[in-house]
């Protein structure tokens, strides 16, 4: 019982050093349980159907935050360990056993874990039907979300939590059983060990910067053109930037150590002489707080990027409104009775397009297979309602040839090749003059289609049967997106047999996906980052203990308080600035890759994403100063 109100006295007393692993701890529960609520929410599994795809996504992004959580919990827990180790020899030396040092780091540690828990829940409680309507609207789709509480969400937040717990007692029973008095008094003096530079290290420094620039080239020329070559770039990403921390920072500090005239101007050989003796125990932190922080900015990129590509993809999909095979009135009665039932949506162009369907030798496949013949005039005006900037014109024997992606491979390949067939008692050799992949009909509808001129169309159409024709109308809208219930009507009425195809469908299909990629990404996101930050602020929080009577000697010999405060900002922006430009370069090399998957320019997400980052690691950079001139003025 003494053992606890110890336990209980000394969060009372220290939680100022707590308050950042106690943060993240409960934003790290917040999260599991918000991702396990909003994955079992009857509203949103109805909301998302049968997209499998969306789900499956929800459940990678749990298992991802579960991951994590149990990698920074037990790395800010050894941080813990080892800043206290003084501590607990101090009560070994006032009589208390190894054991019952154990019990009270025990008894501490499961105090914080249920106050993370119980915030966290809290905090998840409260604002789970914000963020499910935050993913309806990121979904773009229209669901019920209430205020409830997730039994299912919250058991399995404690069995997860209770085996994170479980993992960091066992450490630091472990850590604490096995260490001697003399290792416990001496823990902090073993990282200042000192930079040692050799031949090795500046051979390491020519490696790491010709891999990161040899994967930089990769990303930016090829990567996007050949996606075979991510596992190279990213591996000889990952291992340029470990070795830039081992090697060339090591390299640019010992210069500037050296460097008399520079050093010795103003408060300079302060934070680098810090810098020079803790460098070598800072080295692992700073290796994986930039790659950490390079997946999750590149992460973050790519969905966000994917969620503003989701119109261009639908418009690819159906660039029509509305869209049905012809050839049964019954459907232009139902279309037109929707319409009027349906003010909210207006018709702003018409088309009716008449296919000849023909057995031809062409680029498409090794043998004859079926294309669809339209002439230029009718291609010309369906364009330009779609506003597609694309013209064809046509001599007798030229034809543009329109491919199906999946077939076709890159379209320019298929100029000036043939297309040949015999239609009624006419043989046609036609010469492709233009090739490309953009669609003007529905994918549903799709198939391989060649323009041709006027007067070749007109030559076929007066010989062709009723059974040769494929009749596609089309309507363009004037407010797509407020079009939900004149589809879900149309949907409803329309017979199968018309093959419905629209907009708004494929539009909210994709909006299901992104919508939900981008809410994992903003979590995950945002988890990357506070960890990444408090790992830091934990680092430079137990450094500040063992560089106190530094700073004292420093005060005595003259040294002001506005010059050691200037010092400790050097030394925090250096450990803060140099892992986040350098993934804010490794991201930007990436950004050229992922711009060219998504075919969409990036470079606003790219500066939205920098700038919140930055703003969250500014954040925890002036609390970290502030918390270190605290202890240094101690």
């Amino acid at each position: 019982m003494t053992l606890c109100k110890m336990a209980v006295s000394n969060i009372k007393s220290n939680f100022k050093n707590y308050w950042a692993y106690f943060l993240s701890s409960s934003f790290s529960v917040f999260v599991l349980y918000l991702f396990i609520s909003i994955t079992y929410n009857k509203n949103v599994q109805n909301t998302l159907g049968k997209m499998k795809s969306s789900m499956i996504l929800l459940k990678i992004g749990l298992g991802l935050v579960i991951l994590f959580s149990v990698f920074f919990i037990w790395y800010s827990n050894s941080f813990f360990i080892k800043a206290r180790k003084k501590e607990f020899a101090t009560y070994m030396l006032l009589g208390i056993s190894k054991s019952q040092v154990a019990f009270l780091n025990f008894a501490e540690n499961l105090m914080i874990t249920l106050m993370s828990f119980l915030s966290g829940i809290i905090l998840g409680i409260v604002f789970n039907k914000f963020f499910i309507m935050l993913l309806f609207e990121l979904m773009r789709a229209k669901g019920t979300a209430e205020f409830q509480f997730s039994l299912k969400a919250f058991n399995s937040s404690f069995m997860v939590f209770a085996i994170i717990f479980f993992i960091i007692s066992i450490n630091g029973y472990l850590t604490i059983s096995r260490s001697s008095l003399i290792d416990m008094f001496n823990a902090a003096k073993k990282i200042e060990r000192g930079l040692k530079i050799s031949i090795l290290t500046l051979v390491m420094s020519v490696v790491s910067f010709i891999f990161m620039s040899f994967g930089y080239y990769l990303a930016i020329k090829k990567l996007g053109d050949n996606i075979i070559l991510a596992p190279k770039v990213v591996l000889l990403i990952v291992i340029g930037t470990i070795l830039f921390f081992t090697s060339i920072t090591a390299v640019i500090i010992n210069i500037m150590k050296k460097d008399e005239p520079y050093i010795f101007k103003g408060i300079r050989l302060i934070p680098i002489s810090q810098i020079y003796q803790r460098y070598r125990g800072n080295v692992g932190s700073l290796s994986i707080i930039t790659v950490t922080t390079t997946i999750a900015l590149c992460a973050l990129l790519f969905c966000f990027g994917g969620f503003n590509k989701s119109i261009e993809n639908a418009r690819n999909l159906c660039p029509f409104s509305v869209e049905y095979v012809s050839g049964n009135k019954n459907s232009d009665e139902i279309f037109n009775n929707a319409l009027k039932e349906h003010k909210e949506v207006s018709v702003k162009d018409k088309a009716v397009i008449n296919f000849v369907v023909v057995t031809a030798n062409g680029p498409f496949y090794n043998n004859k297979s079926d294309i669809s013949i339209l002439n230029e005039s009718k291609f010309n005006k369906v364009n330009a309602y779609e506003g597609i900037n694309r013209k064809a014109n046509l001599n007798d024997n030229e034809c543009y040839y329109v491919a199906v992606d999946t077939m076709s491979g890159n379209p320019k390949g298929n100029i000036n090749k043939k297309v040949s067939f015999k239609f009624g008692n006419k043989d046609y050799n036609l010469n492709i003059t233009n090739s490309d992949t953009k669609n003007f009909i529905a994918i549903d509808h799709c198939r391989e289609i060649i323009i041709v001129s006027d007067n070749v169309y007109n030559n076929i159409k007066r010989q062709a049967k009723s059974e040769n024709f494929f009749n596609v109308t089309g309507y363009m809208l004037k407010n797509d997106f407020g079009a939900e219930k004149f589809t879900d009507k149309l949907q409803d009425d329309m017979p199968k047999e018309a093959s419905l195809a629209t907009f708004y469908e494929h539009y909210t299909s994709g909006m299901k996906i992104m919508g939900v990629l981008a809410f994992v990404g903003l979590f995950i996101g945002i988890l990357f980052v506070m960890a990444t930050g408090s790992i830091i602020y934990f680092k430079m929080s137990m450094e500040a203990k063992e560089d106190k009577k530094n700073f004292i000697t420093l005060r005595k010999i003259g040294v002001s308080e506005h010059e050691i405060r200037k010092a400790v900002l050097i030394e925090n922006l250096i450990l803060f600035g140099v892992p986040f430009l350098l993934a804010a370069l490794n991201t930007y090399a990436a950004s050229f890759s992922i711009s060219k998957l998504l075919e969409l320019k990036i470079v606003k997400e790219y500066a939205i994403i920098m700038v919140a980052y930055l703003i969250i690691y500014s954040i925890y950079y002036f609390i970290t100063v502030k918390d270190y001139m605290r202890v240094v003025k101690e």
